[in-house]
């Protein structure tokens, strides 16, 4: 109860321009579950619609092979099982041409070099729009957009809130590089998801950091964390992130690019020592060694496609185009079993 008093106060006593801030200026083994199951509608991560399976959505702008925007496609249902394939709805649509508020003037290229994150960021039912830039002119801005049940956002001049970037930031002033739904990996609070993310720079190092929501949309806080790499290193520059929620708990799938290595940490929980510092405890599964090695993916999406209660892939590149990867057969002493879906073009 200690704990969760203090987030309470933080969020209480954090001035309401923080709360509601515009955008800146810009590891013991767990058993795998295998058996699919019938999806429940209202209850499955990444649902932006309500019909039981993940959809797909991505940002996009000059070097996706995108229109400018925020382009969602809706996972597909097999007609016996009644659960998701892996496959999309092609093609995808643009639900954001209205922009989200940063330049004021409604444009879809308010979304370029965005990262795009789906969430309950607003506390309610609906997964909702998280744009977070990582660089450019809004480094360490963000937005966050209502999402509305049915696969669509607000008006961004409706219903949006900025994160609070200056309490996200490292002892040396940078911002993350990037950031993923956290869900509630710390057990603090029940609506609104917690971040991680990777922050650092080159002569301090990289690092991962998880970071709390203080009961209240886009009013976040930075935990450092001394974790580890998927293979023991401290070169978090070099690796990607994706995460979803499974009944099992949170779950992070991470990528090296160079190496191909390719990681899955699932039952993901984060310990906060409270003195800004935390610990995460997870147990960690190799998927696949020289995945995708080298190969430019402009976003990589976790989400259990298929309701076998494993985190899958969504790896969509700079060429428009999506490719599922479902993952099955976790184990601890050799690769996960990893089918590639034939690749489908969004625009």
């Amino acid at each position: 109860m200690k704990h969760l008093s203090a987030r309470r106060l933080l969020a209480w006593t954090m001035p309401a321009t923080l709360a509601l801030a515009v955008v800146p200026a810009l590891p013991a083994q767990a058993a795998p579950v295998n058996t699919p199951t019938t999806a429940v509608a209202g209850t499955v991560d990444k649902d932006l619609n309500g019909d039981g399976v993940p959809d797909l959505v991505t940002a996009g702008g000059t070097t996706t092979g995108l229109d400018s925007g925020v382009w969602t496609a809706r996972g597909r249902i097999n007609a016996t099982t009644g659960v998701g394939t892996g496959r999309v709805k092609v093609p995808a649509v643009n639900i954001g041409i209205y922009g989200n508020g940063v330049t004021g003037n409604e444009s879809p290229a308010d979304f370029d070099g965005a990262q795009m994150i789906t969430g309950t960021f607003w506390g309610t039912a609906n997964q909702d729009f998280l744009a977070y830039y990582p660089g450019g002119d809004n480094a360490g801005g963000g937005v966050i957009i209502k999402g509305l049940g049915d696969g669509t956002m607000a008006k961004p001049y409706n219903a949006n809130v900025g994160l609070t970037r200056d309490l996200m930031l490292d002892e040396y002033g940078n911002a993350p590089i990037q950031l993923i739904n956290g869900y509630v990996a710390d057990g603090a609070g029940d609506y609104i998801p917690d971040l991680v993310g990777i922050v650092g720079d080159t002569t301090n190092g990289y690092r991962l950091a998880y970071y709390p929501n203080a009961w209240a949309a886009g009013l976040y806080f930075r935990v450092a964390l001394n974790t580890a790499t998927p293979t023991g290193g401290s070169d978090w520059q070099n690796w990607t992130l994706a995460s979803t929620e499974l009944a099992s708990g949170v779950a992070l799938v991470l990528r090296n690019a160079t190496t191909g290595d390719l990681y899955l940490w699932q039952g993901v929980t984060m310990t906060d020592n409270g003195d800004g510092t935390g610990a995460l405890a997870y147990s960690q599964y190799r998927l696949a060694s020289g995945w995708n090695t080298g190969v430019a993916i402009s976003s990589l999406l976790a989400a259990d496609m298929n309701a076998d209660g494993v985190a899958d892939l969504w790896a969509v590149f700079p060429d428009g185009s999506v490719q599922a990867y479902l993952i099955s057969n976790l184990s601890v002493s050799k690769p996960a079993k990893i089918r590639a879906i034939q690749p489908q073009q969004l625009g």
